[in-house]
């Protein structure tokens, strides 16, 4: 078995370990001080992740010893948990299915847990949610069984909609939540071309993306939410965090609020007009 091993963490690593994936990657586990990446046959890989070194050791089945190790994930009122692990949610807790894979957002990141956490200390009755970068969809989905009446998640990475479509169904979500290929206006030049897939404005929208796009979106998020709405934020290094409360400020939120977990932080904030 031909094993890499990448020193860091799925925390200072996650922005490249898509990378992994496409080059053929068959596994990922974090064990001690760094990421072991399974693989079939040595390849060559990008510059930004080549930093590790290969091994090969007696085969056995990583995927038996994830499931082993892997643990659910109480986020406020929501516990997150693999298919295999049902029986696991406390009594009282909303359950939330994410079968992992490469679509990440199991919960076990602190940016995704801290969002489900502030999205489960809104009322979300009867609101229209808007998750922007959706990934797995599991904060489109923490939005729907929160009781928001509609959700759509968004993401530019096209492999990512059908795992969230199918995560949905794995969590008997079927109606009042959608998931499509989109962005708000960066990639096709402005909200009003993606006017039909957005429709009327939310009254929240949750983004976990880095510093560097909710910079460039946060007008955007103001477009696109009614006044008063809250903003939920998250993917933010520390080192980041006044990039995006410049951003804010400049577009005119306010009441912003930040939780921290380690080196990564969620901000809230609302636009009162």
């Amino acid at each position: 078995m031909l094993v890499y091993l990448l020193p860091g963490t799925f925390d200072t690593r996650e922005a490249h370990l898509d990378l992994l994936w496409e080059a053929g990657a068959t596994g990922l586990e974090e064990r001690g001080p760094g990421i072991r990446v399974y693989f079939d046959e040595r390849v060559t890989l990008p510059a930004e992740v080549a930093d590790g070194e290969w091994h090969e050791e007696t085969e056995q089945d990583w995927q038996a010893e994830f499931k082993k190790n892997l643990r659910p994930v109480q986020a406020g009122r929501v516990t997150i948990v693999a298919p295999w692990q049902r029986d696991e949610v406390p009594a009282g807790q909303i359950p939330l299915v994410i079968e992992p894979g490469m679509a990440f957002g199991t919960g076990h990141h602190a940016t995704t847990r801290m969002a489900v956490e502030a999205l489960g200390d809104l009322d979300l009755g009867g609101k229209r949610v808007l998750d922007v970068g959706t990934g797995s969809g599991v904060l489109a989905m923490a939005a729907a069984k929160l009781g928001a009446a509609y959700t759509l998640g968004v993401d530019i990475d096209p492999i990512t909609i059908p795992i969230a479509r199918d995560n949905a169904r794995d969590n008997g979500l079927t109606s009042g939540i959608r998931f499509e290929e989109g962005t708000l206006g960066l990639a096709n030049g402005g909200l009003d071309d993606d006017a039909e897939l957005f429709g009327e404005a939310y009254d929240v929208l949750v983004a976990n993306l880095y510093a560097e796009l909710h910079d460039l979106l946060a007008g955007e998020y103001a477009a696109v939410t009614v006044p008063g709405a809250p903003l939920v934020l998250t993917g933010i290094l520390t080192s980041k965090l006044e990039l995006v409360q410049a951003a804010l400020a400049r577009e005119g939120f306010e009441d912003v609020q930040v939780r921290t977990d380690g080196e990564w932080v969620l901000v809230t904030a609302r636009r009162e007009h």
